[in-house]
């Protein structure tokens, strides 16, 4: 199906727009020199790949400006959210090293790791504003009761964990697997009094994995290792053999002629 060319004063007003936001407006412009540094520092990052030439490239740039200005306004602090943009022409190196193979692509990063579903919703800036908001909202689910845990979903993969308190670096660890991979595991933790009986041997982690008869897991290592914490949990949430649906099925990069 081929989409009908747009009028080219349609597309004239929309660079227009674009061009008069751009006073205001707060992306950033990555290139090899930042690129690491900035993303590494972002607690969320939207990054948009585009081509200047691409009428649907264009056409996107004043959206993702107007949802950058909605949201640095209720996460105004430095780092909480980045909108940035990448040159793909200018910038070829960078295109090749994310795999970008059409524009516009807008990839999602938490703490510089790129994660592995791209943006593919509607290219509006409430769309755009909603889905940055519901990344920034907490992956992870309290557990007041213990008796909670019996009732768990056991169709999905759960990783819980038991702490004494939330102001830890334990469980800030944990809170940032849990941002990465909230979308392949259900993320649970407890603190204080409720994990107390859990926690015979001090904070720990364990999963459970699909099955009511399943038996646990416990994580072993440090947990404060955010590598260590991360490659097991990972391991444990993301099967090496999955369902494709339209939810997680995604196409290989076009192969040159």
């Amino acid at each position: 199906m081929f989409l009908p060319l747009l009028d080219s004063n349609c597309v004239l007003l929309l660079l227009a727009t674009w061009l008069f936001s751009q006073g205001r407006s707060e992306i950033i412009s990555l290139e090899s020199g930042n690129i690491d540094e900035i993303l590494n520092q972002a607690d969320v990052a939207l990054v948009n790949f585009y081509a200047d030439w691409c009428r649907f490239s264009q056409m996107l740039h004043p959206i993702f400006e107007e949802a950058s200005n909605i949201i640095k306004e209720e996460y105004p602090e430095k780092n909480q959210v980045v909108f940035a943009r990448v040159d793909c022409d200018q910038h070829s190196d960078i295109a090749q090293r994310y795999r970008i193979s059409k524009y516009p692509t807008l990839k999602l990063f938490r703490n510089g790791m790129m994660m592995k579903r791209e943006y593919r919703g509607q290219r509006s800036v409430t769309a755009l504003a909603d889905y940055v908001r519901q990344q920034k909202s907490d992956p992870i689910q309290e557990i007041l009761n213990l008796e909670d845990i019996k009732t768990l979903d056991r169709s999905k993969r759960n990783i819980i964990g038991y702490f004494e308190q939330k102001d830890s670096d334990n469980y800030r660890t944990f809170e940032r697997v849990a941002s990465i991979l909230h979308d392949d595991c259900v993320f649970l933790a407890g603190f204080g009094t409720v994990s107390k009986p859990e926690r015979f041997s001090g904070d720990n982690i364990i999963y459970k994995p699909v099955g009511e008869h399943a038996p646990d897991m416990v994580y072993l290592g440090s947990l404060t290792n955010f590598d260590l914490s991360f490659a097991w949990t990972q391991d444990k949430c993301v099967p090496l053999v999955r369902e494709i649906t339209f939810e997680n099925g995604e196409m290989p990069p076009r192969k040159p002629l």
